[in-house]
Formats: C-alpha cells, sequence, structure tokens
C-alpha cells in the first residue's frame, strides 16, 4: 500500500500525468482533513453513517433469528439454503429503480436496499453456523437432562454466534459500500454519495480533488469499522477457529 501511494504521489508530482487528473495523494489527503472543517460534509457523513447503523441493525434483526431457525431442522435448512443461494447474488444496485419510484430519494429507500444486501451474508452464516454445532455436545446435554430449549441457549447459540459475529463482518463492509453507491446512482439529499456527485457535476479541478478526498475518507470509515469488528472477534471469539481464519 505504502509503495502504491509513493508511485502515485512521484507520477504526479513528476508530471507524467496531468496533476488535474491525478493529483498528488499528499494533495488529496489534505483536502480530506479540510473537508471535515465543512459542516455540510460532515452532515453528509453523519447521514451515511446513521444509514449504514439502522441498516445493519435491522438486517441482524431479520437474519439472525431466521437463520436460527432454519439451520434447527434439516429440512428446512437445506430448502432455505437453496433458497438463499438464488436470490443472494441479485445486485442490490438493480432494486435502486423499483425502490426509488415506490419510496423515493429518502432515508427509506436507502434503508431497503441496504438491508437486502446485508441480511444474506448474516443469515447465511447464522445457518451454518446453527446446524453445523457440534451434534455430540447435543447428545450430551440431552444425556443430562436438557430440554430442546435449553440445547438451544446454552449449546446451539454459544458455537453459533462467531460464525454469526462473521456474517456481520462480511455484511458490513457491503452495506456501507452500497449506502453509498445508492446515494451516488439515486442521489438524494444527504450522504457521501450524495457529496461526490454534487461536487462532481461542477467538473473544475477544485471539485474533483473534492470528490477524490471524499472517496478516501470513505475507503477510511471503512477501514475503521471493519478493524473495530475485527477487534471484538479476536477479543471474545479469539477461542474459535472461525475468527482466527483457520478451517474447522
Amino acid at each position: 500500500m505504502l509503495a502504491l501511494i509513493l508511485v502515485l504521489e512521484l507520477v504526479s508530482r513528476s508530471g507524467l500525468v496531468d496533476s488535474r487528473f491525478l493529483p498528488p495523494f499528499t494533495a488529496v489527503l489534505g483536502e480530506a482533513v479540510l473537508l471535515w472543517t465543512d459542516p455540510q460534509f460532515r452532515t453528509d457523513v453523519g447521514a451515511t453513517l446513521l444509514t449504514y447503523v439502522l441498516g445493519m441493525l435491522i438486517a441482524s434483526a431479520i437474519a439472525i433469528p431466521l437463520g436460527t431457525l432454519f439451520g434447527l431442522s434439516n429440512g428446512v435448512y437445506r430448502a432455505a439454503r437453496a433458497l438463499i443461494e438464488l436470490i443472494r447474488p441479485i445486485p442490490p444496485v438493480a432494486l435502486v429503480p423499483l425502490v426509488l419510484l415506490v419510496l423515493g430519494a429518502g432515508l427509506e429507500m436507502k434503508l431497503v436496499i441496504v438491508v437486502f444486501a446485508a441480511v444474506w451474508p448474516i443469515m447465511f452464516n447464522t445457518l451454518y453456523g446453527v446446524h453445523d454445532v457440534d451434534p455430540y455436545a447435543k447428545d450430551m446435554a440431552r444425556s443430562f437432562g436438557v430440554g430442546r430449549f435449553g440445547i438451544v441457549r446454552r449449546i446451539i447459540i454459544p458455537s453459533a454466534t462467531p460464525f454469526v459475529v462473521t456474517g456481520i463482518r462480511i455484511a458490513s463492509s457491503i452495506a456501507l459500500i452500497v449506502v453509498i453507491t445508492v446515494e451516488l446512482i439515486a442521489g438524494g439529499a444527504q450522504g457521501i454519495g450524495a457529496f461526490i456527485s454534487r461536487e462532481r457535476a461542477y467538473g473544475d479541478a477544485d471539485s474533483y480533488l473534492a470528490v477524490l478526498a471524499a472517496t478516501i475518507t470513505a475507503g477510511i470509515l471503512g477501514l475503521a469499522i471493519n478493524m473495530v469488528i475485527g477487534w471484538a472477534e479476536r477479543r471474545f471469539f479469539g477461542w474459535d477457529a472461525t475468527t482466527r481464519g483457520e478451517s474447522a
């Protein structure tokens, strides 16, 4: 990464590429810092993060219970897995025209698309985690007189939680990308994508620099979110091979 940044900086500074099309990385980074002094940009960042957080909460509230229920039965597991694999490849952005027509370019429209994008990784990992709980652990619990609800609460849910968290981390990256993409495509009053769309419309060198700076800001936000969730995985579920990237 540092080597790439250095190459970009040298290419731009040396004049091999017009700096209007490829500004020096230090100039883009400086502009990204200056953007935070703009109240409108801070409002746009807040709008993107609000949509992201609400979308992840709604997606988790839908996907985790359904994934748990679907994973408890072998028959339902196979049927649900086939259905998820059928629907999951649909690009969330493809829904923008339809949802935009029904709900307009507001928060509700963005939430519907973000939830659709984020729900599948969480549901699939929950489904897989619940279904693949060690059967010997469940049999042992039954031998001690633990009922079905007790097995779910004491054995299945704790065992499946690392898979659920991994699904949330995967969905998190997808959700932030989808939020910004929808804001960029569909427009709207607020959001990082809306800011990029507005600045791009001006077409001058300063606006182009602001677009690149906003893009860098979005990347830094995504990296920070991923690092926080990754830290939580290692901190609370470091004992599980799933969170260490190992095969079970």
